[in-house]
C-alpha cells in the first residue's frame, strides 16, 4: 500500500502542475479545447488523490504496521470506527484529507460550470491547480503517510484517548472541508480581476460555495467547542489558544464577506473590500494550517515540529501578495457603481458591521501570533492569555449585536423617520423591559450581563419581527394556511429568512456565554467516600469509588449522589480517570444538565486504600443555551444555504412583486404594507 499511496500522489502532482500550466496557455491563447484539457488535469489530480485516500484507509483497516503512520495512530484493539478515523489524526493523513477534499471540490466545481463562466473557468482552473499542487507536494515530500519503518512492530501505538470521540469524525473534517472549501471563491475572485470581470458575477457563481463552507467552518468550531467542554475535563468550552484562533480567523472575516457580498449584488458597492475579504479568508485558512502544522507554537491541538513552516507561510504570504498587485492593477474596474445613501441606511449598517468584524479579526490574528513575533525579535517567551481578548473582544461583541439588531430595520439608501419609529418601537421596548427586569432580578453586579441580554432581546425581536411581517405577507396575499405560510416562507425565500435564524442562534450563544463567564461556579477538593460537599444549591457526596479493568484501559469510576436545596434525590453522576498502556490518562467527565446550569464533575485522582477523591466540581450556568444556539445557528445556515423550491420560478411575477411590496418598502428596507 506504501507504493501505491506514494504512487498515486506522485500521479497527482503531475496533473494538478499540468492543470496549471495548460490552464494558463489555454487562457493566454484563448483555446477552449486546451482549457478543457487543464480541467481534465484537475480531474485526473482528483481520482489519483482518491487513490491515495483509499490506499490509506486500506493500509489503517488491515492494520499494516509496516507504515509508520498506521503504527502511530492505530492498535490491533483499536474499534473499526477510529481506525477509519485515524485517517486525520496525525499531520500528514490531515494535509491528505485536505488536498484530497479540495480536488474533489475542484472536481464538482468544473463539472458544475462546463457551460457557465467560460470566461473565468480558466484561471480559476489554475489558481486550484495551484493549491493542489502545493498541498500535493506538501503531502509527498514533507508528510508522507506511506513512509515505511525499517522494522514492522507486532502492535501500535493506537488512538490518543482523547481522540477516541465521536467529535474525531464531525469537528477535524467538517472544519477541513470549510477551509477548502474557501479556496473555490478565492479562485474565482483572482480569475475575476485577471480577466476584468468585475461585476456581481463572480460573487453569484460562489455564493453557495461560500455559504457552505461557512456553515462546515462554523459546525467545526462549535462541534470543537462542544468536544473539550464533554473531554478535556477543565470546565470549558474556549480557551484562546492558538490553535482554536486559527479558526477563528478565517470565519469572522468570511463573516464580512457574506454580510458585504450582499451590498454589491444590491447596490454595486464595496468591491474592492470583497476582493479583499475573499482573499483574506484564504490566505487566512492557509495561515491557520500553518500554525498547526508548523511546531511554531505549543498547544494541545497542535502537530509536532516540521519542516513546513517556511512553506505555508510563504503560500499564505504569495496569495496576499498576489491579491494586492492584481487589486491594484484593476483599481480602475473596481469603482463602485453606486453610492451609499445616508448615513442610517442599511448599506451603511452593512459597512459597519464589516468593519467590527474586521477589527475582531485584527485582535485575534495580533493575540495569537504576538507570541512568535517577541520570540522572532527578542527572543523572549511572551504569552496572550484569555484576558486580553476579553478586554477588547466583549466591547466590539456588543457593538456587532447593536448593527446585527438594527440592520434588518434599516431601508436600503435612505430611511424615513415614520418607518423608524414604526420598526423600531418594539425591539427597543423589548431591550427596555428586559434590562429592566434583569436590573430587579440581579441588580448592577453584572452590568455587562444586563446589557448583552437587553440586546439580546432587541434582535431577537428584530428577527422575530422580520419573520412575522413576511409570514403574514404570504397568508394576507395568498391565503395561504399557517403550516403552508411558513414552509412557503423558507423554502420559497431561504437565503432571506434562514439569516434572521443564524442571527437568533447567535444570540443565544453570546447569552449563555455571558452568563456562563458571569456566573460560573468552581470548587475543589478531597472527599472520602460518604462525604459531601456544597455548590450552587446542590450538595454532592462521594457513593463510592470503584476500579474497572476495560480491554484497552484501566479506570476508576467515581459515583457521586446529588441532592438539591431542599434535600431532594437528583440521581447520581458517574465520574471516570482512565489509564491507557500508553502512560495516557484521560478524565471522561460526569454532568447533570439542564436549562438553567450543568454540575460538572471531574475525577482528577484518588487513593483506593483510604477510600478518598481529588474532585473538581464547576456550575456552568446557561451552556444549554449555547448549544441550543449552536444549533439553530446551523439551522438557519443550511435553510439560508438550501436551493429554492422549483416551483418559484413557475409562478407569477406580478404575484411576486406584490408579495415583496407587502414586507419591504420601495428601497428595499422595512416599509409600509398595502392593501391586499
Amino acid at each position: 500500500m506504501g507504493s501505491l499511496g506514494r504512487f498515486a500522489l506522485l500521479l497527482a502532482l503531475i496533473a494538478s502542475g499540468y492543470a496549471v500550466v495548460m490552464g494558463v496557455v489555454g487562457a493566454r491563447g484563448r483555446r477552449e479545447d486546451v482549457v478543457r484539457s487543464a480541467e481534465g488535469g484537475i480531474k485526473g489530480a482528483m481520482v489519483a488523490l482518491t487513490g491515495a485516500a483509499f490506499a490509506l484507509i486500506w493500509a489503517l483497516l488491515t492494520k499494516d504496521f509496516s507504515l509508520e503512520y498506521v503504527a502511530s495512530y492505530t492498535s490491533k484493539s483499536l474499534s473499526v470506527f477510529y481506525t477509519v478515523g485515524a485517517f486525520w489524526a496525525g499531520q500528514a493523513g490531515s494535509l491528505l484529507l485536505w488536498a484530497w477534499t479540495l480536488s474533489m471540490s475542484a472536481a464538482l466545481v468544473i463539472r458544475h460550470n462546463r457551460y457557465r463562466n467560460r470566461d473565468l473557468m480558466p484561471w480559476v482552473t489554475v489558481v486550484l491547480g495551484v493549491t493542489i499542487f502545493f498541498f500535493t507536494f506538501l503531502v509527498l515530500f514533507h508528510a508522507s503517510p506511506f513512509t515505511e519503518l525499517s522494522f514492522t512492530p507486532a502492535d501500535g501505538s493506537g488512538l490518543n484517548p482523547l481522540l477516541q470521540n465521536y467529535g474525531q469524525w464531525i469537528h477535524p473534517v467538517t472544519l477541513y472541508l470549510g477551509f477548502v472549501g474557501f479556496t473555490i471563491p478565492f479562485a474565482f475572485a483572482i480569475a475575476a480581476l485577471i480577466t476584468g470581470r468585475l461585476g456581481d458575477r463572480w460573487i453569484r457563481s460562489v455564493r453557495k460555495w461560500t455559504l457552505w463552507s461557512w456553515i462546515l467552518l462554523t459546525a467545526g468550531i462549535l462541534f470543537g467547542a462542544r468536544w473539550a467542554y464533554v473531554e478535556l475535563g477543565w470546565g470549558g468550552y474556549w480557551a484562546w489558544d492558538p490553535v482554536e484562533n486559527a479558526s477563528l480567523l478565517p470565519w469572522l472575516v468570511a463573516t464580512a464577506y457574506l454580510h458585504s457580498a450582499v451590498v454589491q449584488e444590491k447596490r454595486g458597492l464595496m468591491k474592492v473590500w470583497n476582493v479583499g475579504l475573499v482573499a483574506a479568508t484564504f490566505s487566512l485558512s492557509v495561515f491557520g494550517t500553518f500554525l498547526t502544522r508548523s511546531g511554531v507554537i505549543s498547544s494541545v491541538h497542535a502537530f509536532a515540529e516540521s519542516t513546513m513552516g517556511p512553506l505555508l507561510i510563504g503560500f499564505t504570504l504569495l496569495s496576499v501578495a498576489v491579491t494586492i498587485g492584481l487589486v491594484v492593477w484593476r483599481l480602475p474596474l473596481l469603482r463602485a457603481s453606486g453610492r451609499f445613501g445616508a448615513v442610517v441606511s442599511r448599506e451603511s449598517s452593512f459597512l459597519l458591521t464589516n468593519l467590527i468584524l474586521v477589527a475582531m479579526t485584527a485582535v485575534v490574528l495580533w493575540g495569537t501570533i504576538y507570541p512568535l513575533v517577541m520570540q522572532a525579535a527578542r527572543g523572549i517567551k511572551a504569552q496572550v492569555g484569555p484576558p486580553f481578548f476579553q478586554a477588547l473582544m466583549v466591547p466590539l461583541a456588543i457593538a456587532l449585536m447593536i448593527t446585527v439588531g438594527v440592520c434588518p430595520l434599516l431601508a436600503w439608501r435612505h430611511q424615513r423617520a415614520d418607518h423608524l419609529r414604526r420598526y423600531f418601537t418594539i425591539p427597543l421596548s423589548a431591550g427596555a423591559v428586559t434590562a429592566g427586569v434583569t436590573i430587579l432580578l440581579t441588580g448592577f453586579s453584572h452590568i455587562g450581563v444586563v446589557v448583552i441580554l437587553a440586546l439580546g432581546a432587541f434582535v431577537m425581536a428584530t428577527v422575530v419581527e422580520e419573520v412575522w411581517r413576511g409570514y403574514r405577507a404570504r397568508r394576507t396575499l395568498h391565503g395561504e394556511g399557517r403550516f403552508r405560510a411558513v414552509r412557503n416562507l423558507f423554502g420559497l425565500t431561504p437565503r432571506r429568512y434562514g439569516g434572521p435564524l443564524v442571527h437568533a442562534g447567535m444570540v443565544l450563544l453570546v447569552i449563555g456565554i455571558a452568563l456562563n463567564v458571569a456566573y460560573k461556579q468552581e470548587t475543589k477538593g478531597v472527599l472520602a467516600i460518604g462525604q459531601t460537599a456544597k455548590i450552587g444549591g446542590y450538595t454532592v457526596l462521594l457513593e463510592s469509588l470503584t476500579p474497572e479493568q476495560e480491554p484497552s484501559h484501566f479506570q476508576v469510576v467515581g459515583v457521586f449522589r446529588v441532592t438539591d436545596a431542599e434535600g431532594k434525590d437528583l440521581g447520581t453522576i458517574r465520574a471516570e480517570q482512565a489509564f491507557y498502556d500508553n502512560d495516557q490518562q484521560v478524565t471522561e467527565v460526569g454532568m447533570r444538565s439542564t436549562p438553567a446550569a450543568d454540575l460538572y464533575i471531574v475525577l482528577n485522582g484518588y487513593d483506593m486504600s483510604a477510600g478518598i477523591a481529588n474532585v473538581d466540581m464547576f456550575i456552568e450556568p446557561a451552556v444549554f443555551w449555547l448549544w441550543l444556539g449552536m444549533a439553530i445557528v446551523l439551522m438557519g445556515g443550511v435553510i439560508a444555504a438550501w436551493p429554492r423550491r422549483a416551483n418559484m420560478m413557475a409562478r407569477d411575477p406580478e404575484t411576486e412583486r406584490a408579495l415583496d411590496e407587502l414586507v419591504l418598502a420601495p428601497g428595499g428596507g422595512p416599509g409600509e404594507e398595502v392593501a391586499p
